[in-house]
């Protein structure tokens, strides 16, 4: 490491000759008495030592004198000590004063090197014990919670082996009790289905009955009907043979031409309830000669309406086929 130069020799130096010109100053301004004074007392100063300063003497006290007394003498002044001066170093000692600085320096910095590394060394081991007590306080935390999960596994354990005896049983417990009531309700169902079952048999000898009489009544009222609609029929087909000959009639009273007797055509007729005619007839089967076709159907139409007898149906009427021979007509 760069060391600085030292400057105390240098300044000490200086501050001692600053003390000297001061004292002499001092010397020669202030204390010199004035020539004509008062009567000065001289004393020999040895150069090799400067004496202790006599102590000025207080005068003995006296009577007050009369007027004709002389005032007794001012005493002399304090002599002033001259400072020495210093005598000034020489460059050898001088350099063996900065060789001891150095020395002294170096031995103080030595010192502080020495007292820091051993301020290092008492940290490091300070740093060292806390670090291995914190390990050691680490290790305990480590050892205390292994302990405390090791006791909580060994009380979950011991839980789990409760709950799952309780559960055992809780279960064989259900388990009988599902096996009782299904027993119960087997037997139950047992004689419900007996019961279901007489109740069926009853029900179906006496839907067979039913059914049996309902099939004699439905035969029964079938045949009923069809007698019925036979019987109307054949009353249908009676007044519709009756109505068509009516129809006839009508039309040979407005027939007033003669044709051929060999001549014949089959007029369709659609008739409302009341028996008008609806539309115009219709030739379902022609006579070979148009004009009497058409006379055919100007009859019929000047006929119209033909009046439907009492008891026949309307269906039986709603659409007539009638046949018409010129032989008839003419003979109408």
């Amino acid at each position: 490491m760069k060391r600085e130069p030292r400057t105390a020799p240098l300044v000490l130096a200086i501050l001692l000759n600053a003390a000297l010109l001061v004292a002499l100053f001092w010397t020669f301004h202030v204390n010199i008495p004035r020539v004509g004074s008062t009567p000065m007392q001289a004393q020999l100063i040895s150069s090799a030592a400067t004496p202790a300063a006599t102590p000025s003497v207080k005068p003995a006290a006296v009577e007050p004198a009369k007027a004709t007394t002389k005032p007794a003498p001012t005493p002399p002044p304090k002599p002033e000590t001259k400072p020495q001066p210093k005598p000034q170093p020489s460059p050898k000692l001088e350099a063996q004063a900065q060789a001891k600085a150095q020395a002294r320096e170096q031995a103080e910095e030595a010192q502080k090197q020495h007292k820091a590394q051993e301020k290092a060394a008492e940290l490091a081991a300070q740093r060292a014990a806390a670090e291995r007590q914190a390990q050691e306080l680490a290790a305990q935390k480590r050892a205390a919670k292994l302990a405390a999960q090791r006791r909580a596994q060994e009380k979950a354990a011991a839980q789990k082996a409760a709950a799952e005896k309780a559960a055992a049983e809780k279960a064989a417990a259900e388990k009988a009790a599902a096996e009782k009531a299904a027993a119960e309700r087997a037997a139950q169902l047992k004689k419900e289905l007996a019961e279901q079952a007489a109740k069926a048999a009853e029900a179906a000898r006496a839907k067979a009955l039913r059914e049996r009489m309902e099939a004699q009544a439905k035969l029964q009222a079938e045949a009923n009907i069809a007698a019925a609609r036979a019987a109307q029929a054949a009353e249908d087909q009676k007044l519709s043979a009756l109505f068509s000959q009516e129809v006839q009639r009508r039309v040979y009273r407005q027939w007033d031409t003669n044709f051929a007797a060999a001549l014949s055509c089959v007029v369709q007729i659609h008739l409302s309830p009341t028996g008008a005619i609806i539309g115009a007839p219709k030739i379902l089967r022609s006579s070979g000669n148009p004009q009497f076709d058409r006379a055919v159907i100007a009859a019929v139409e000047q006929a119209a309406p033909f009046v439907p007898p009492l008891g026949l149906s309307y269906n039986a009427y709603r659409e007539v086929n009638i046949q018409f021979n010129a032989e008839e007509l003419n003979h109408g």
